[in-house]
């Protein structure tokens, strides 16, 4: 596999299906051991949709995503990802040791798959000029003396300075700053055990939470097929793809506007569900992000208000 220029080219969010040492995000998100198996059945659920979208979105009549990759079956969305195993904690690394623990995870994994050069500082030094606007969110095995599991990279600024910014854009609709998800690395004992989407709903929050407009990465077109598709995710492309470290990434993009994620809600309830579960009440309303109602317990009313049945009581 060619590996970066040393002019100084980062890694870009790894996306090489045929990494097999351990899985450094190339291989795509595993909310089950079979997705198609996962059937999304009618779950009662409403969503109240932001202000401009339909008010109440009845997911009974909503269509099952389509694998376009496979004709023979219907593949379903992805559904509530895994709870972290007992032991396993979410941590935000921003200095210290633990940075220095981080970035020692990452750059042993890529070394091993020829990802980086060697660095006598135990990095990716292809990355460090980005270092003073950088954040990690990691995994944390507690029963393993603290080892890191897993980790993802979130990179501020404007899009022109990021990583990203090496790929030629060609919609510039979301104005900077943007914050790329960079470095998603997670050993492959891990797999389909949640890691991947608890790392990716941090980097998502963090980048709401930074004053980002947008996430961006760079992402291999089958990974990109799995985002929309399985986890029914907003992403669109943004820029033209080229040889890069073996494979033909494209630039990547996901609004962090809120009513972008009605379809997400309507589509992956139980995912959109879980996501929400990170967020305060307070910024789903400032961010305008669709809330799910479960009207068998909570009418909506037409205000988009949840309002208690009378008595405490579920209707019917």
């Amino acid at each position: 596999m060619a590996r970066p220029s040393s002019g100084g080219d980062p890694p870009h969010l790894p996306t090489d299906p045929r990494a097999t040492d351990d899985d450094t995000g190339r291989q795509a998100p595993q909310p089950a051991e079979d997705p198609s198996a996962a059937a999304l059945e009618p779950t009662g659920l409403a969503v109240v949709a932001p202000t401009d979208l339909p008010e109440l979105i009845d997911l009974r009549d909503q269509p099952a995503v389509i694998d376009l990759t496979d004709g023979s079956r219907v593949r379903r969305p992805s559904g509530r990802p895994a709870d972290l195993l007992p032991g396993h904690r979410l941590v935000t690394v921003d200095g210290g040791d633990d940075w220095m623990k981080v970035e020692a995870f990452v750059y042993d994994i890529y070394r091993r798959i020829g990802y980086c050069e060697d660095s006598p500082r135990h990095r990716v030094e292809e990355l460090a000029r980005w270092n003073d606007r950088s954040r990690f969110q990691a995994v944390i095995d507690d029963d393993g003396d603290g080892e890191v599991i897993g980790v993802v990279r979130t990179i501020f600024g404007p899009y022109a300075e990021l990583p990203v910014g090496q790929f030629t854009r060609t919609d510039d609709r979301d104005p900077d700053p943007v914050s790329e998800l960079s470095s998603l690395t997670v050993r492959t004992d891990v797999r389909s055990t949640g890691v991947i989407e608890h790392l990716y709903r941090a980097g998502w929050l963090d980048a709401l939470r930074s004053g980002a407009t947008t996430v961006v990465a760079l992402i291999d077109q089958w990974l990109l097929d799995v985002f929309r598709d399985i986890y029914c995710l907003p992403f669109s492309v943004v820029g033209q793809s080229r040889n890069y470290m073996g494979s033909e990434p494209v630039p990547a993009a996901m609004t962090l506007q809120g009513r972008a994620y009605a379809l997400t809600a309507g589509q992956n309830p139980e995912f959109w569900a879980w996501t929400l579960e990170a967020v305060d009440p307070s910024e789903i309303r400032r961010w305008d992000m669709p809330r799910l109602v479960e009207w068998s317990r909570h009418p909506v009313d037409p205000s988009g208000e949840v309002r208690e049945p009378p008595s405490g009581r579920a209707p019917g």
